[in-house]
């Protein structure tokens, strides 16, 4: 008797299961990249370099632009067919994760272009600007950067070629983290092994430069080999063999028709998942990027634990993620309700690190921020394969979208707080640092966490790849005008207001606010329908700020300057 094994679950262009051990490793050597790019640049290049906090943060800029632009130019060229014809052998999307015949892409660039970011400026001396360096390192931060955008985007593509089904593609996105976190550990332990042997100092400096530069060069070499086994192992499906429907998940027609990367601006849930995304994102890398700071600047630790505290963190990602990556555990698991948990567990820890930690509350700090992290990568990598569904003709340039709006948002976000940064010396106490970086690691990932909410909140009602009729879409497409955004960007404004002035003149400012925050709304829900039009209907939100001047002033909780122009 034969036995036969139906792998139809994992996607029926395949005669045999797809090998998610050959997949994850496709991304490992993005992952040590990222790993030292994201965790130990910028502290390099303060602490190291000796380059001011303004100009550190410029060149974390340039390298995001430069990967925001990139990404969903390369996710356009490799959906398009446009290729030459060896490259169809290889397959779309592992000729741009290699090299195409004409430009140069993915891992070579990389190559060129990594070891050079962690080294010294070799046509600099000491007594030049400090502007001699950043356009030394700008040329090498721009390759790389549009190098790995190119071995990103053709990866994350490669997960809706190989599987239409929901828990494949959840596990294949499981295993990657996972990998991810095993590229993450690997460069942790070098670290961790390099700094105990220096025992002479207990900060990050100069002569850390020949411990950096050496790990430039182990990612290198341990990077290529993996990236070998990759391409010597994996096969993408034959392009072009799948139709895909103009409604994915709940179509009413027959029709299989391809969708243009354009068609998917006229998508709601584009616009969504895309914030999503991007808060994602850029919650994970900010706590990245700055809890080395926060470990030896705020909480006063040595470096030793600038490595050890990171690895902590990446080990528990790497539990959540292989136990994410179970089919049949992720299958009966709503992706809303872990994300949720994931914010929860996020905005928990943000709370927590407002406060002096022992060791041992940092190690358990450190744990709760890499399950958040897992839960947010997975989940919110999971979900744009989801809004993909069958989509996949398009699909690269829907993750280089993703990945431009969560870029973009990095890089500005890096410098506008490396120009708020002290740049205070490692080696003496300064009170202002140790504040600067407790705010960093507390109040910018709790308010991306709570964009996230408000935006898995406008989820929770419709199903993820569902593509909605214009007719449908067309009065909830008005939540995404210039005076809703105008309403969001007011409410950010507001907390951060509230967060600088003083206590004193909160009353004042809430009145303010109040009656800015409702006169938009008001005319938000005017213009879309949402409520009725009233004649001269601008006096209801001006009674509304009236009523609440009337109330401070009647409580005597107005400030005296306030009271005084009152009168």
């Amino acid at each position: 008797m034969m036995i036969k094994f139906d792998f139809s679950g994992w996607g029926h262009l395949w005669d045999k299961p797809p090998d998610l051990l050959q997949l994850s490793i496709g991304h490992f050597y993005n992952d040590l990249c990222a790993s030292m790019w994201f965790t130990y640049l910028m502290i390099y290049l303060e602490k190291v370099l000796r380059i001011r906090s303004s100009s550190a943060g410029f060149m974390m800029l340039i390298g995001q632009v430069t990967d925001a632009i990139s990404t969903p130019l390369v996710g356009i060229a490799s959906d398009s067919s446009l290729l030459p014809n060896f490259s169809l052998k290889i397959g779309r999307r592992l000729t741009w994760h290699m090299i195409d015949e004409k430009i140069f892409a993915g891992t070579l660039c990389v190559s060129l272009s990594f070891p050079f970011i962690f080294n010294r400026c070799f046509a600099c001396s000491d007594s030049e600007s400090e502007w001699y360096k950043v356009l030394w390192f700008a040329p090498f931060i721009m390759v790389f950067q549009f190098g790995w955008a190119s071995v990103q985007i053709s990866h994350l593509a490669l997960i809706p070629e190989l599987s239409s089904i929901d828990s494949s593609r959840t596990s294949m996105n499981s295993l990657r983290y996972a990998s991810t976190v095993a590229a993450n550990l690997a460069v942790f332990v070098v670290f961790a092994w390099f700094f105990s042997q220096n025992t002479d100092h207990t900060d990050i400096g100069p002569y850390d430069l020949p411990h950096f530069r050496t790990a430039g060069f182990m990612v290198l070499g341990g990077g290529l080999i993996m990236t070998l086994l990759f391409y010597l192992t994996i096969r993408e499906p034959i392009h072009g063999q799948r139709l895909s429907r103009a409604n994915s998940l709940a179509s009413d027609t027959s029709e299989l028709v391809r969708m243009h990367w354009t068609s998917w601006f006229g998508h709601l849930q584009f616009y969504q998942i895309a914030l999503l995304y991007m808060t994602s994102r850029l919650y994970i890398n900010v706590s990245q990027v700055y809890f080395p700071f926060y470990i030896t600047m705020t909480q006063n630790y040595t470096k030793k634990y600038v490595a050890i505290l990171p690895m902590v963190s990446y080990i528990s990602s790497f539990v959540i993620s292989v136990i994410n990556g179970i089919p049949c555990l992720n299958s009966f698991i709503n992706r809303k309700f872990i994300f949720l948990f994931g914010i929860s567990s996020g905005i928990s820890t943000c709370i927590w690190m407002l406060f002096e930690l022992t060791l041992w509350q940092m190690y358990f700090v450190a744990s709760l921020i890499g399950i958040t992290q897992a839960i947010l990568l997975i989940t919110s990598l999971s979900i744009t394969a989801d809004l993909i569904n069958r989509n996949t003709e398009s699909g690269a340039f829907v993750y280089g979208a993703m990945s431009f709006v969560d870029k973009l948002a990095n890089g500005v976000a890096y410098q506008i707080i490396e120009l708020w940064n002290p740049s205070c010396d490692p080696t003496q106490p300064h009170k202002a640092c140790t504040n600067f970086y407790r705010v960093v690691m507390v109040y910018v990932p709790a308010g991306c966490l709570m964009i996230g909410l408000i935006t898995l909140f406008s989820l929770i009602s419709s199903k993820i790849g569902e593509r909605i009729r214009r007719r449908h879409s067309k009065r909830m497409l008005g939540f995404f005008t210039p005076i809703s955004m105008g309403l969001v960007s007011g409410m950010l404004s507001s907390f951060l207001s509230l967060l600088i002035e003083k206590r004193s003149r909160w009353s004042s400012l809430a009145l303010h606010l109040t009656n800015l925050a409702s006169e938009t709304l008001f005319r938000h829900l005017n213009n879309h329908g949402y409520v009725c039009k009233v004649k001269r209907g601008e006096v209801i939100p001006f009674m509304i700020g009236v009523g609440v001047f009337s109330y401070f002033h009647s409580t005597g909780k107005l400030d005296e300057s306030t009271r005084k122009a009152f009168k």
